[in-house]
């Protein structure tokens, strides 16, 4: 078996935390499971990350930078306008959706690691905060646009707890009115 340079050892224990997190769940992780996966020494992981709580906030940034390179990627499909960063929000669900970014089981797991160590919400908070920022420079167009942006939530959350029965067709139609909602709104923000 072929292993990576040394250098990459920080990536290749986060990219086994999450293979081991995707089969027991975050909560249930240990350093020793992710040790293995990684092909590490249990000293290895701990000179990369000291703690279980250290390598799960890594994980969640992690996540947190992903969503944040597939957000830039759709925005440079449209304007620089907060018409287009709405509309960017929108490719950006579906693309991670299509890349099953937010597989259920996975996000559960987070959620619930989250519940006993809260400071793994730090990253995410702010980038909502960020989000929401931008989503104000949309003036009087601002709530319809947090209305979207709700959906998305509802769906990723009804999804992750597996609450919501919608076939596949159904879900693509209620993105795809989220998707036409979202360019009326730049639309009209963006004075085109």
């Amino acid at each position: 078996m072929t292993r990576k340079p040394r250098s990459d050892a920080r990536e290749r224990i986060l990219d086994a935390a999450l293979v081991v997190s995707q089969q027991v769940g975050a909560a249930h992780l240990t350093l020793d499971a992710v040790a293995a996966e990684a092909g590490v020494s249990k000293g290895g992981l701990l000179y990369h990350f000291a703690s279980k709580d250290a390598l799960l906030r890594a994980m969640v940034e992690h996540h947190l930078d992903a969503h944040r390179e597939t957000l830039r990627t759709a925005m440079a499909e449209f304007p620089a306008s907060p018409g287009g960063y709405l509309q960017a929000l929108v490719q950006a669900h579906r693309a991670e959706r299509k890349d099953g970014f937010h597989e259920p089981h996975a996000m559960r797991s987070f959620i619930a690691a989250a519940v006993n160590t809260p400071e793994l919400m730090e990253g995410p908070r702010r980038f909502a905060s960020e989000q929401v920022a931008q989503l104000r420079r949309l003036g009087p167009h601002f709530s319809e646009a947090m209305l979207l942006t709700l959906a998305f939530d509802g769906l990723f959350f009804g999804e992750t707890f597996e609450m919501l029965d919608l076939t596949s067709a159904e879900r693509e139609t209620i993105v795809q009115t989220i998707a036409e909602r979202a360019a009326a709104i730049a639309k009209a923000a963006d004075g085109q």
